[in-house]
Order: C-alpha cells, then structure tokens, then sequence
C-alpha cells in the first residue's frame, strides 16, 4: 500500500485548455515545489504570513469556508503547512473511496459521456512513485482519462512512465493527458532554472500514442511575459522538436474573476499578435474559483 496527502477531492468541469467543459473529479494533492507567490501581487506581499495572506487559516475548521484567494498561489491551501489541519491522509484504498463518493461512474449511465479525474495541486508529481499504484485500484477500473495538471518541473524516473504505461495500455479506450503549466519568472518569481525543465516535457512523450500534452502558461499583458513564453518553448523545442507539436495556451494572470474581466481582453489581444491560444479561466465565470472549484 502507498500513503497519499490531499487536500480535496470534488467535482466540477474542467476550466482551463482543450478539454474545458467536461465533467471532471479532482484530487487537488498537498505540496508544491514552488510558492508563485509573485502571481497577481504587485505588492509583493509574502502570502507565507497571516498579513500577506489576509487571513489566520488556523481560524477554520473547514477548507470550505476560507476567504476566496486574492493574492498569489491561489491554490495556497494545498501546500502551505498553515493549512495542514484541514489535510487528509490515507492509502489508496482511502483516497478511492473519497473519488468514489463524488463519482460514482465514470461513464454517465444515459449519455455515455466518460469523466476526467484531474490530478492536481499542489504539484502531483511530486507523488510520482505513488499515482501508478493508486490508478491500478479496482475503484479506476473503468476510468477513461487521466489528466495531470503539472509545472513539468519535478524530475522523475522511467519507472513513471512504465507503470503509467501499465495502466493506459491495460484496457481499450484510455488516454492520459500532461497539463503543463511551467511557471514564468517574470510573472510567478520563481527562477528560469528550476521552472524550465525540456527533458521532464520530453520523458512524457515515452507514454506513446495514447497520451496527449499541452503546455499553458500564466501570463499578465506586458511584453515580457510572452517574451518569456517564446524563449521557453524554444528550449522545449530545441530539446525535443516532436514539442512543437504541442499547443500553447496562455491564461490571464489572475485569481478572482474580477480580476479576470480586467485583464482579459489585452492577453486575449497579445494571443493574437503572438500567435498563441487564448485560455479562459472558465471556473473562475462559473463558480468563482474558490475552493472546491
């Protein structure tokens, strides 16, 4: 048995990139490699503190009813160790009865129509040696698509790949998706030499034929920005051409849609000056982006 943190497990549609729309569950894991704490934060506050935050998460017993994220990692709650009492642990039979409760098909009965299981974060991968074995419970029996939202920044080994392999190959029909999401500097703060990794977005093609990838990036409307996003996918590129192939979508920086609405329409313009596909943050219009969202 392997052991798993998360802080939620929940339905919704998925929000962002090709697939948005469709019915997905999510298991949003605990830990990141990375704080973003730059994203939608012109005044560099350290949202590591209550101040910066705008709130003591040692106030709430429940994920649910933590003010909405303004600032920052909007996704904070999953890996900062202020939010650890609102955390759940538990092997994989634990963590498939949690998707088993707020999913109980993976096909819909009268549509026939198959639902998506997000991994995300947090960072997923940093649960790299684990997923394969939680994808191999009886629960994911009849699962059609995994998707990983991931910064394609953790390392990891053939092992991955192979065991990944066993689970995509192992019945007809499925697909496993790489949501890459690598974090700009300009706009994330962190460094170009951690967040930039060509040869994890490279080990992910080895899944085959069965598995697609795309990469989005978070972006405000300066110059710098998408500067950033073409010298990033040249890297990508001049280490594994086959990367060309792969669409680049590009997100408004932001974590309200308040804050969305204002910047929209000059990223939106940027895209088509770039070259690039404009990604709207589809749950942030829908359901406000809050947690469980």
């Amino acid at each position: 048995m392997a052991q798993y943190e998360w802080s939620e497990v929940f339905m919704s549609i998925e929000g962002e990139g090709p697939y948005t729309g469709h019915p997905t569950a999510y298991i949003r894991f605990v830990g990141c490699n990375f704080t973003c704490m730059k994203f939608n934060n012109p005044e560099n506050l350290d949202t590591t503190t209550d101040e910066g935050l705008g709130f003591n998460p040692k106030n709430y017993n429940n994920l649910k009813d933590i003010p909405l994220i303004t600032r920052g990692c909007d996704s904070i709650y999953s890996w900062d160790k202020r939010f650890s009492h609102l955390w759940h642990s538990g092997d994989e039979n634990v963590l498939a009865g949690e998707v088993r409760k707020i999913a109980p098909y993976f096909v819909h009965p009268v549509s026939g129509q198959h639902l998506i299981l997000s991994l995300t974060g947090g960072e997923p991968t940093l649960f790299w040696k684990k997923i394969p074995t939680l994808l191999q419970h009886e629960t994911f029996r009849d699962l059609k698509h995994v998707l990983i939202e991931t910064n394609c920044s953790v390392p990891f080994k053939e092992e991955f790949i192979e065991r990944l392999a066993t689970w995509l190959y192992g019945r007809a029909n499925r697909k496993f998706t790489w949501s890459n999401s690598p974090k700009l500097p300009s706009v994330s703060g962190e460094s170009w030499e951690k967040a930039i990794q060509p040869k994890i977005a490279s080990m992910q093609r080895q899944l085959g034929h069965k598995s697609d990838q795309y990469f989005k990036f978070v972006c405000d409307d300066s110059e710098a920005a998408f500067d950033e996003v073409e010298a990033a996918m040249n890297e990508y590129i001049n280490r594994d051409y086959a990367l060309s192939l792969a669409p680049v979508y590009i997100m408004p920086m932001a974590c309200t849609e308040q804050q969305q609405e204002g910047i929209a329409a000059r990223v939106a313009q940027k895209c088509i000056e770039r070259g690039y596909i404009y990604c709207h943050r589809i749950q942030n219009s829908v359901f406000g982006n809050g947690v469980g969202t």
